[in-house]
């Protein structure tokens, strides 16, 4: 595990509980400082958490940036990198707790008035508060139906995240922005214009990320993750690419013999097993901070990153967040126009067509359909901003009064409240780009990432997300990304696909491919047949008298669910809500371990 934690108070006992249950998760190589009664630690690989000290003060950071550039203890994390996060003692303000913009995250509880812990992982301050800490199921309804607390809330009483973007000054209790590093894009006054100006950027971003590594180590997910190794392959750096084997070729990735070898490119198999799943499905709290829909996407990424440390890499790159900036999910849009749709039928209809799928036939026949087609009704029945913003709701009030024994747990807020505050940001966005950012919140990739690096100590780059050229792109009309007279489920990327075509940097073999899920893969099957046994044990550690009739009627197969996974999701996937619940169960778990 890497990391970094930190404790201001008076008993620095407090600040040992954090160590014991860094190494309780495998840590090592711990370099702590003390200032008073300010302590901060790192531990694991330097290359993603280590200390630094300057005139004004000592500090300790963490995460893919760690490495990347000089930090400073005065007006901590301003014009740092996104992917950063971390702690500082200053001479002056005393603990300084901040998370920059990115994949990471600082997790932070008060003990008391003057006395708080922080870390950079959640399982690590949750195990060290595991006397005194529990489930925080105020906010259950809504983490179980998209799949994420909301805000700043995680899974535990007491325990909250630090906004993205700010630092927390212990001494004052008093909260600061911190300020982005100024970054300046060209001007694009035409489409053809933009194709060139796009290029130079694509390849200054991947050429700043590669450093001064020859030998890459990228995992490969399709058409944006191929680019980024052709594009290293083109400045003459050895690649070597990986990518997820079901020992079913139907999950494979597509076209991979052909684009590695036209490439002279070294591929590397990623077995994943039912077996693999099970294992780090019950683990999955000790990597990642919060439950997950599709906790088996996080988990590959974990098992793919472990391979590559294993090999001997010291960086990951990717294709990440290409489909978020260049607005080209096919399910994201399909869902924005599905939604325009049915939010213009009269409200009496959408009312009446909800009764008979609020049943516990509906459950039983039509499984995960019945409850996207529930969340479909209900996303038109609400207000705007909220209308059309998150993505579906898996496990709504009804499937949860089924789930759940006994009296249901009273909630900190209502549920349109909740919507409506999440969706609040959105308010002047047009219906694509509101489906967009109420797809970003539930922070999959950010959790895949953070976990990865958090277990193996191997940061993670993208392009995509470098930001000069994600701020050039942002600044382009939508049209340039995204032709608007097109099908709402088309690729998109259409100014990415120009530019890759104009300067040939892949062939149209690659360019034209079919669009694959980064998700795709049997685990709907494994969950039904190999593992369901394993699927109902792990559920007798959720926070609540489980259902198991209801259970077994969510894993049953049914013949609308499987039309679904062939026809209708391009990830073959409709066992969220199983997804949902194991991971959910894992938080718990992870509060009784010895």
């Amino acid at each position: 595990m890497h990391g970094v934690i930190a404790y201001t108070g008076s008993n620095a006992e407090r600040f040992q509980q954090l160590c014991h249950a860094a190494e309780h998760f495998g840590a090592s190589n711990f370099n702590t400082h003390n200032t008073g009664t300010n302590w901060i630690g790192s531990f694991g690989s330097d290359n993603v958490a280590r200390i630094f000290t300057d005139a004004n003060g000592v500090g300790a950071v963490y995460g893919s940036a760690a490495s990347t550039v000089q930090y400073h203890s005065e007006n901590f994390l301003d014009e740092a990198p996104d992917d950063i996060a971390g702690c500082a003692i200053h001479r002056e303000a005393g603990l300084v707790v901040a998370a920059g913009r990115g994949n990471h995250k600082m997790f932070i509880h008060h003990l008391s008035e003057n006395e708080m812990m922080a870390s950079s992982s959640l399982s690590v301050l949750a195990y060290a508060l595991r006397d005194s800490t529990s489930i925080d199921r105020s906010y259950e309804d809504f983490a179980l139906g998209f799949g994420f607390p909301p805000g700043v809330q995680t899974l535990f009483n007491g325990i909250q995240s630090l906004p993205a973007g700010t630092r927390y000054f212990a001494a004052t209790a008093s909260t600061e922005t911190t300020t982005t590093f100024p970054v300046s894009s060209p001007a694009a006054t035409s489409f053809e214009q933009a194709i060139p100006q796009l290029h130079d950027l694509f390849i200054k971003a991947v050429a700043e990320q590669a450093g001064n590594r020859t030998k890459h180590a990228v995992l490969l997910g399709g058409f944006d993750s191929m680019l980024v190794a052709a594009t290293l392959r083109k400045l003459g750096h050895e690649v070597h690419t990986y990518t997820f084997s079901f020992g079913d070729p139907h999950f494979e990735q597509k076209n991979i013999k052909e684009f590695v070898s036209s490439l002279g490119i070294t591929h590397h198999p990623v077995v994943i097993t039912p077996e693999l799943i099970e294992k780090n499905l019950r683990e999955f709290s000790s990597h990642f901070s919060q439950l997950g829909a599709q906790p088996h996407y996080q988990i590959l990424t974990l098992i793919g990153s472990q391979q590559i440390a294993n090999d001997g890499f010291t960086a990951i790159a990717n294709g990440d967040g290409c489909d978020a900036l260049f607005l080209s999910f096919p399910t994201v849009n399909r869902r924005a126009k599905i939604s325009q749709r049915v939010a213009n039928a009269p409200r009496f209809l959408k009312k009446a067509a909800l009764l008979p799928l609020q049943t516990a036939l509906a459950e039983r026949q039509l499984g995960h359909v019945g409850r996207v087609m529930r969340s479909v009704l209900n996303n038109a029945l609400l207000p705007q901003p909220a209308r059309g913003h998150l993505p579906t709701q898996y496990l709504d009030h009804y499937a949860l009064s089924q789930l759940r024994i006994g009296a249901q747990p009273e909630q900190a807020e209502t549920m349109l409240a909740l919507r409506l505050r999440v969706a609040e940001p959105t308010a002047q966005m047009n219906a694509p780009r509101r489906a967009f950012h109420g797809n970003g919140l539930t922070g999959q990739s950010r959790v895949k990432v953070d976990g990865a690096v958090c277990a193996t100590g191997l940061p993670h780059f993208s392009p995509y997300l470098h930001p000069e050229f994600r701020a050039f792109v942002n600044s382009l009309p939508i049209e340039y990304l995204k032709d608007q007279s097109n099908s709402p489920s088309a690729k998109g990327k259409e100014l990415l696909v120009a530019m890759v075509r104009e300067y040939k940097l892949l062939p149209d073999l690659f360019i034209n491919q079919p669009k694959q899920s980064p998700s795709d893969s049997p685990v709907d099957t494994w969950y039904m047949t190999s593992l369901k046994k394993q699927m109902l044990n792990q559920m007798q550690d959720l926070p609540f008298a489980v259902n198991t009739k209801y259970v077994n009627t969510i894993l049953r197969a049914k013949y609308p669910e499987t039309w679904y996974r062939n026809k209708v999701s391009i990830a073959h996937h409709t066992m969220q809500a199983i997804g949902l619940l194991a991971s959910y169960a894992s938080f718990n778990r992870l509060l009784r371990e010895e």
